[in-house]
């Protein structure tokens, strides 16, 4: 599924935050603001749909995440997504949503109080059609091609219907009700790599073939070269555009006896393997080829990002969320960074944050959500008007600015006019 949008609220700080979703999208704001709860607040709401209901009564009250700034009491969490997906051969668009009340004492109970599953083709003129009508009182879904979403249908007040339906193998949609259920995000918030390319003989069970979510590089590398060919010689090529001076990336597998000492109890849930693998780089400058990780950290972390990016077309990812992308890279080498991610991306969608000035000149400003305080504390996010991104690049050179210079002076001041340049209005 290709997602497109979302709208998260009643997560943490973040009041109503709606985000469109271009291949690269980036939220800019200041230190401490809630960029990262945006990354979370996605995240949890993928989470709790592939949750069991146990687990899910157990996010619902999980107090680390339940709103606690005084404008948001009480506030339930809200999460909308709308997604293209195909289904026979025709593309379809998504919009799928659900709220519940959180657990914010100790009388109350968790529910889910509303859910919604709309459908419609991808064609100029076609409507919506209502798949799944959840209210705190009734549930309804539709149960044929031909009818209304009328059908009654018994659930748990944490139950949603969306997994409900998963045994409904009968459905029209049930393609969709798959997919839905099996959305994948994958948070890339490692400022320091170098764990990741250790020669480690332990894996957790049932991540055996996992690529995206393993943290073995080296063996997720050999197993895409031993697999997918083709994606290990388009990750070596964009590699070395970034980085002309490496000349090739060698992945070798050691045999290691995993005798019973090494062997874990069956209730351990790892399990100690009969390899290792270990990642070279061979560079033009050197008379030999040299562990990866002794590289610098800025071009560990960009081999790893980049690898995750080409797996995630084999591994149904369908946003890859990225703090700090310009963690460790040298300015100059952003901006090519920046463009090859774009290219790169198929059915997958970046999200990055970025609290840093400089890197607003290497993004297109219709990537941009800026993060802006309307409340004390409270976290909302808009995008550049039209109008507003010619106005910022004019007035930045106005004041002799760079944009990202500009930009961050006026989320500081809060007298600033700042909402002149954002499709927000500050009376709403």
């Amino acid at each position: 599924m290709k997602i497109q949008a979302v709208l998260i609220d009643g997560y943490k700080n973040l009041s109503k935050v709606k985000i469109s979703f271009d291949n690269i999208t980036a939220l800019v704001a200041l230190n401490n603001f809630g960029k990262s709860n945006v990354l979370s607040g996605i995240d949890f709401g993928l989470s709790f749909i592939k949750a069991s209901i146990e687990r899910k009564k157990e996010l619902m009250a999980n107090s680390n995440l339940i709103p606690i700034n005084c404008k948001m009491l009480g506030r339930n969490y809200r999460y909308e997504m709308k997604v293209s997906t195909s289904m026979n051969e025709q593309e379809y668009i998504v919009q799928y949503g659900f709220e519940f009340e959180w657990k914010d004492n100790e009388e109350k109970e968790p529910r889910i109080v509303s859910e919604f599953l709309k459908l419609k083709l991808d064609e100029k003129g076609q409507k919506f059609t209502q798949l799944i009508n959840r209210t705190l009182d009734t549930a309804m879904y539709k149960s044929s091609e031909t009818g209304r979403c009328s059908s009654k249908i018994k659930v748990d007040a944490t139950e949603l219907v969306a997994n409900k339906l998963r045994a409904y193998d009968e459905l029209y949609y049930a393609e969709i009700i798959e997919k839905l259920n099996g959305m994948r995000i994958y948070m890339e918030n490692n400022l320091d790599a170098k764990n990741f390319y250790k020669p480690d003989p332990i894996i957790r069970k049932g991540l055996e073939n996992e690529m995206v979510n393993a943290d073995n590089l080296p063996r997720i590398i050999f197993n895409l070269k031993e697999k997918s060919p083709d994606k290990f010689a388009l990750l070596k090529d964009v590699y070395f555009q970034l980085f002309p001076d490496i000349e090739d990336i060698i992945v070798r597998r050691f045999g290691i006896k995993a005798d019973e000492v090494n062997k874990f109890p069956e209730d351990i849930p790892f399990i100690f393997t009969d390899s290792i693998y270990i990642l070279y780089v061979k560079d033009k400058n050197l008379v030999k080829p040299v562990n990866f990780s002794m590289m610098s950290d800025g071009a560990k972390r960009v081999f790893m990002i980049l690898t995750k990016i080409i797996v995630s077309s084999v591994s149904n990812v369908s946003l890859i969320a990225i703090e700090e992308p310009e963690n460790s890279v040298h300015p100059g080498l952003f901006k090519a960074y920046m463009q090859i991610i774009s290219q790169l991306l198929d059915d997958c969608k970046v999200i990055i944050t970025s609290h840093s000035p400089y890197i607003i000149s290497y993004l297109d400003p219709k990537w941009i959500h800026v993060g802006v305080n309307r409340e004390a504390g409270v976290a909302e996010f808009f995008t550049f008007k039209k109008s507003g991104q010619k106005q910022l690049e004019d007035d930045a050179k106005e004041f002799e600015m760079s944009i990202g210079d500009y930009l961050f002076s006026l989320l500081a001041d809060t007298d600033s006019n700042l909402d002149d340049y954002l499709e927000c209005d500050v009376d709403e």
